[in-house]
């Protein structure tokens, strides 16, 4: 999961002046998908035969990734993995991110839509890519995806807009915490939170009118 402190480390290193920083998190609950308010590219990395998962527990970390890559294709799970990547692709175009979302280009080039006088050469969806890490098929297109993407954003200032939003979303989610923190440790609160408590589980209390007479 994405502990508290990762955008304060994420935001350090940049400090520090790396120019790559990678986070990593392994799993597909709310925590995963809260990590694309913590990146410039959220990379969700897929093993064969996950196809099924689109309707399942991936659906949620699905819909904020920029781009998908389906590794293992390679030997036995090569054809798995090919059958994945066509699923998934095929689930991408219900799936499709607001025009420019990789940013604008001045100049027009293969595979680009003019629209208001600019250039859009961002996909419709999240591309797809198919990889293995154990031959090194795919890896060079990918490196390409990613400089290509990073190379949108910040030409365009998408990725200026982004990490605006990104900070504010932190700021109310430590102010969230620390009221809450401040909350618990309140006597007042420590005081009547059993009786309360009782009261929900009796049935005698909702949520919200229970919320109400600790505040």
């Amino acid at each position: 999961g994405l502990g508290s402190y990762t955008h304060d480390a994420v935001s350090l290193c940049e400090m520090a002046g790396y120019d790559l920083t990678i986070v990593e998190t392994v799993g597909v609950g709310q925590s995963e998908v809260e990590l694309a308010e913590c990146v410039d590219m959220f990379l969700l990395l897929l093993a064969p035969g996950g196809g099924d998962e689109l309707q399942g527990s991936k659906k949620g970390i699905v819909e904020v990734a920029d781009v998908l890559v389906v590794n293992k294709a390679d030997g036995e799970y090569e054809k798995v993995a090919k059958k994945t990547a066509s699923e998934y692709k095929k689930a991408m175009g219900l799936l499709r991110k607001p025009v420019g979302w990789w940013g604008k280009k001045s100049s027009e080039s293969d595979g680009c839509s003019k629209e208001n006088g600019a250039i859009d050469c961002a996909p419709a969806a999240p591309p797809v890519l198919l990889i293995s890490a154990k031959t090194g098929f795919g890896l060079e297109e990918l490196w390409q995806t990613i400089s290509k993407y990073r190379e949108f954003t910040n030409s365009s200032g998408n990725v200026i807009e982004k990490r605006k939003k990104q900070n504010r979303y932190w700021m109310w989610k430590y102010l969230r915490e620390r009221v809450l923190e401040t909350a618990k440790n309140n006597p007042r609160v420590k005081s009547r939170a059993d009786d309360i408590e009782k009261c929900l589980d009796e049935g005698l209390m909702a949520p919200r009118v229970a919320a109400g007479e600790l505040w």
